[in-house]
C-alpha cells in the first residue's frame, strides 16, 4: 500500500464515536441521527463494538450543516445537492483521465509524424536544381 492509499485509508476509518463526530462537525446527535436514517451518512463499527465515523463522515456532517444553515436547505434538497456534487467530483475525475490519456496520444502522434519526416528525408532523392 503506497502513502496515498493508506492515508486515504486512514480517512474513512472510524475513529470517532458517534457524539463526539457530533461535537467536532458542530452538530448534535440527534442530527447525526437524522442523517443516519436519510442515509446521508453511515456510522461503522469500531474497535470495541460502539459505532463511530471517520474523518471523511465528520467532514460529510459539517458540509450538511452548512447547506442547511447557510442555503436553508431540507433534507431532500441536501442529499440532491450532494448527489450533484459527487457526480461534479467523478465527471472532473474522468475529465482528468481524458485530458492525461489524450496527452499521452498526442506525445505518440508527435514521436511518429518526427519518424516519418526522418524517414522521408532519408528516402527522397534530392537532386539539383537544373536551371
Amino acid at each position: 500500500m503506497n502513502w496515498k492509499d493508506w492515508k486515504a485509508s486512514e480517512y474513512e476509518k472510524p475513529l470517532f464515536t458517534r457524539s463526539v463526530a457530533a461535537r467536532l462537525a458542530r452538530v448534535s446527535v440527534e442530527f447525526l441521527t437524522q442523517c443516519e436514517q436519510e442515509r446521508l451518512v453511515e456510522s461503522q463499527i469500531m474497535r470495541g463494538g460502539d459505532r463511530g465515523l471517520s474523518r471523511r463522515d465528520i467532514h460529510h456532517l459539517a458540509r450538511i450543516r452548512r447547506l442547511q444553515e447557510d442555503l436553508e436547505l431540507d433534507m431532500p434538497a441536501v442529499e440532491v445537492v450532494l448527489r450533484l456534487r459527487q457526480r461534479v467530483i467523478e465527471l472532473l475525475r474522468m475529465l482528468d483521465e481524458m485530458e492525461r490519456v489524450m496527452a499521452n496520444r498526442e506525445e505518440e502522434l508527435i514521436a511518429e509524424i518526427r519518424a516519418l519526416q526522418r524517414r522521408m528525408a532519408e528516402e527522397i532523392p534530392w537532386e539539383k536544381d537544373e536551371r
